[in-house]
């Protein structure tokens, strides 16, 4: 049994730390771009996060339940554009499923990636593949590199192979061609991923890459739910190597950018 707990905009709700909610982190989750009464990619975020509650065997509640909730949380928050946050949690005995939102958070200016290949994802793990709320390495990765003054770290697999952020899909643009890295890298299927991926004009490929496929790169961007496109335009970090400047107007780029809009608007699904 799941039951649907719907958190006001600024509220909280108690969580029982014998649960293995609180104590183990047990639980996956969705992170939604929401403007104009829409939800964008809501299929692709539904469709994940089902499968990850079979996996992990966590009842989750009918989709129109979901829908019908977040639209509730909408409306009694006054929420114009935001993200739109679903949890589901493992409780003692079922499952719990939160609705609750957040502002959007502006992306860094700086746009500088570190290559960071001392912490290598582990590909072989059994969360790979599931967006889970184990978010504590991404997380403290990810604030050494603001600290830093960095926008990022990118991360490799543990057979040195180029592999995501600590918070987004990465894309390079070589010989006017688009690449990503494969999910066997032990990456997050991210959902604006997923779409690109599904944009037959764009002709992405996805493959192993090393580190060193990078040094005649032209383009580098990066992708997640909340801030959708993000362009890249340094990376350092690669062994003897200086800063690698990329470009920012490449024509593949205003391609990418142009097809992310078209895509989006496809795949919204309209909450109130």
């Amino acid at each position: 049994m799941s039951d649907i707990i719907i958190i006001p905009f600024g509220k909280s709700v108690p969580l029982s730390p014998s649960d293995s909610a609180f104590a183990h982190g047990f639980g996956i989750f969705e992170t939604m771009h929401y403007a104009d009464g829409q939800i964008d990619f809501w299929h692709y975020h539904w469709a994940r996060l089902s499968k990850s509650a079979r996996y992990f065997a966590l009842p989750l509640p009918a989709e129109n339940a979901v829908l019908s909730a977040l639209r509730t949380h909408v409306c009694e928050s006054a929420l114009d554009q935001g993200i739109l946050k679903i949890s589901l949690m493992k409780e003692s005995v079922g499952s719990q499923l939160y609705v609750y939102s957040r502002e959007q958070i502006a992306a860094p200016s700086n746009r500088r990636l570190r290559l960071d290949e001392s912490c290598p994802i582990f590909d072989r793990s059994t969360l790979v593949g599931h967006k889970t709320h184990n978010y504590m390495e991404a997380m403290h990765l990810m604030g050494l590199a603001r600290n830093r003054g960095d926008y990022d770290i990118l991360r490799v697999d543990s057979k040195g192979h180029l592999a995501e952020t600590t918070s987004a899909n990465f894309f390079f643009v070589k010989g006017g061609h688009i690449y990503t890295p494969a999910l066997e890298t032990g990456i997050l299927p991210g959902v604006t991923r997923t779409a690109l991926l599904s944009d037959k004009d764009l002709e992405i490929k996805s493959g192993l890459y090393t580190p060193k496929t990078l040094l005649d790169a032209e383009a580098v961007f990066v992708t997640n739910a909340s801030s959708g496109v993000q362009l890249i335009e340094q990376l350092y970090g690669l062994p003897n190597q200086e800063t690698i400047h990329f470009s920012t107007d490449a024509p593949t780029i205003s391609l990418v950018q142009s097809a992310f809009t078209s895509i989006r608007a496809d795949h919204a699904t309209q909450l109130i």
